[in-house]
């Protein structure tokens, strides 16, 4: 079993992953979720990062039909969606920083990890 890199800082933590998952080439596409479990964030620990109790996933997911959604999760004991949302507002503002009106969607799975997602692509892709 592989570990999950560790950082100091959720900062330093958000600069390491995002450049990571926002190159083309370390995008994913929903529908490998089927045929590879292994290859999706929950699994791959190349799209997590822990600073101390807190877990961060982050990916930038491809769907069917090439609407392109980036994806950030965390978990850590005691969490909260409003915490999380501190902790994604952090993690995002070196480089995406947060603007009035923007609008992610929030999930809570059965995991206890708290999910957040939004189009990253303005339109969609086109082959």
């Amino acid at each position: 079993m592989l570990s999950i890199q560790e950082h100091a800082t959720t900062e330093e933590a958000s600069s390491d992953l995002l450049d990571f998952i926002l190159q083309p080439s370390n995008w994913l596409a929903v529908i490998r979720r089927e045929t590879d479990p292994a290859a999706w964030p929950g699994q791959n620990t190349l799209y997590q990062r822990r600073v101390g109790a807190l877990r961060i996933c982050a990916s930038v997911d491809v769907s069917d039909g090439l609407e392109v959604s980036l994806h950030i999760a965390f978990r850590a004991p005691g969490l909260t969606p409003v915490k999380a949302a501190d902790h994604l507002e952090s993690f995002l503002k070196q480089r995406l920083p947060l603007t009035p009106n923007s609008e992610w969607q929030v999930e809570v799975d059965e995991r206890r990890w708290i999910h957040f997602s939004r189009r990253y692509a303005a339109s969609h892709l086109t082959a």
